[in-house]
């Protein structure tokens, strides 16, 4: 842990915030290709403190930083059944080249579990591709038993055309899809 003076190098390319129990987080991808965040210690706070996520990938117990190697990151919070839920999203590129195309993977964060892979691109069979230029945001809709998660992403598809894909995870299936949203603007 650092204090923001310290904690970066180099601007990311793309942050997103949060805030969640109080407290303020600003999620970006590091000069080491980790995700990364600053957190104020209260909501109030001009301190921030750096911290790296660290997952289990579900092999060992040994928590390790994920590798992003884009920089392009969304977030979203809330409050839930007596604990605060974080999902951040971001790209993963295919073979760790970001000119190439990458998936969007989840991390997600609860008292219970603390930080761990999402289920947003945790299979490789599941995985949803994007542009190697997408850039991503995220919303939730919650209701008292669940979470409406929507992710978003901006890119082109595989004739070069522009186009906004939806990814939400649908209850019924149990596992997340995707939707093309068509080109109107």
């Amino acid at each position: 842990m650092s204090s923001s003076t310290s904690a970066l190098k180099q601007l990311p390319r793309d942050i997103a915030s949060v805030v969640s129990h109080g407290q303020t987080y600003i999620f970006f991808i590091n000069e080491h290709h980790e995700l990364a965040y600053l957190v104020t210690s209260s909501g109030d706070s001009k301190i921030y403190e750096h911290h790296v996520v660290s997952v289990t990938n579900g092999v060992d117990n040994n928590p390790r930083p994920p590798r992003a190697k884009c920089g392009t990151v969304a977030a979203v919070a809330w409050d839930g059944q007596g604990d605060h839920e974080i999902r951040i999203y971001y790209i993963v590129a295919e073979d760790g080249d970001c000119s190439k195309r990458g998936y969007v993977q989840e991390v997600a964060y609860n008292l219970a579990n603390k930080w761990e892979l999402g289920n947003l691109g945790y299979d490789e069979a599941g995985r949803h591709w994007v542009d190697s230029d997408a850039s991503l945001s995220a919303c939730a809709l919650v209701w008292p038993d669940k979470a409406d998660l929507k992710v978003f992403a901006s890119g082109k598809d595989d004739r070069g055309n522009l186009k906004l894909t939806k990814f939400f995870f649908d209850y019924a299936e149990e596992q997340w899809v995707k939707d093309i949203i068509p080109n109107r603007w």
